[in-house]
């Protein structure tokens, strides 16, 4: 027989069980270390809160309320018990989840900006100064071919560092259309295959992935900088995993309406000193770096609706919804 008490128990989550006056019936394990956190007064006012809601007083069930408490943010489901005046009630903290999302927002918004053009000026001196010894050279030999294919070279350098520094500062137009993502990754991966013969691909598929909503243009933009990040943090040898599937994230993905893509190298991962300011822009773990890619893949997953993350391990992983809008 079904012990429904212990099945609680062992729900990582805390859960009550409410009457519809808000008066506590049960509380699992996780649900009375948090009141403990809490104290009973603030703890009350949570589990009490969705009662407020006008679906709720009708009798329905909803899922994904948010209520901030001291500082504190939480997602609330809460069931109606059939047949009786109850209530079960799921509260998740997702504090930690948001904190660097908004973080990056006020980074973003407040960066200091004398610190940001040194380093575009910085990176930028090395395309003008090469742009300006060659042409002083071309004024001595004014047919050398070679001088001009270095003036190309360098302004083809400074023309992707200002688009790269264009597009983080202004919004996406995205293009989606209907895509198989599994097609998407398998020709990036093919076209890594070629240049990098001392690293061992692997593909880890979920064959039932729908087909979803995607810019393919910005997604392959994505996923080549990543794979790329990956190369060079193997320095060329080594392994590097591509998985996919259904992501169940407690989080971002509870009802399995999001896919996730992972890639996994055999490197030793991202310094943790790093990981918490990774998505900003001018972090970069690359010596010659300016750190724009992460930033611009962040930015390009986000207008998708998504979540791009360090997940450790040496691993990051992409969330992009299943029903996306077109």
């Amino acid at each position: 027989m079904i012990n429904h008490k212990e099945i609680l128990e062992s729900i990582e989550f805390p859960i009550s069980v409410i009457d519809k006056d808000g008066n506590i019936k049960y509380l699992n394990s996780s649900a009375k270390e948090l009141k403990v956190l809490l104290g009973l007064p603030k703890f009350s006012q949570l589990v009490k809160y969705p009662l407020s809601i006008p679906f709720v007083k009708n009798g329905y069930s909803v899922k994904g309320i948010l209520k901030e408490l001291d500082g504190s943010k939480y997602l609330i489901d809460i069931s109606t018990i059939t047949g009786k005046d109850l209530y079960t009630v799921l509260i998740r903290d997702i504090t930690r989840f948001t904190e660097l999302e908004d973080k990056m927002k006020k980074e973003g918004s407040v960066f200091t900006v004398n610190s940001i053009l040194a380093e575009i000026f910085h990176e930028m001196k090395g395309p003008v100064g090469g742009i300006k010894a060659c042409a002083q050279l071309l004024k001595e030999d004014p047919e050398d071919k070679e001088l001009i294919d270095d003036i190309l070279y360098e302004s083809e350098r400074l023309e992707g560092l200002i688009n790269e520094i264009t597009f983080l500062s202004r919004d996406i137009l995205l293009k989606k259309e209907l895509h198989n993502i599994h097609k998407i990754i398998r020709k990036i991966v093919k076209n890594c295959k070629t240049q990098y013969k001392n690293i061992k691909f692997r593909e880890i598929f979920d064959p039932s992935l729908p087909d979803i909503y995607v810019d393919e243009e910005q997604i392959t933009r994505v996923l080549t900088n990543l794979i790329r990040n990956a190369v060079e943090a193997i320095k060329e040898k080594g392994w590097i995993e591509v998985q996919t599937g259904i992501s169940w994230d407690k989080v971002y993905s509870p009802k399995g309406d999001k896919i996730f893509i992972r890639i996994k190298d055999s490197g030793k991962g991202v310094p943790k000193e790093l990981q918490d300011k990774l998505f900003y822009p001018l972090t970069s773990t690359k010596k010659n770096g300016m750190g724009l890619g992460l930033s611009i893949s962040y930015k390009i997953v986000k207008a998708h609706k998504g979540l791009l993350r360090y997940i450790g391990n040496a691993t990051f992983e992409i969330l992009l919804p299943i029903k996306g809008e077109k």
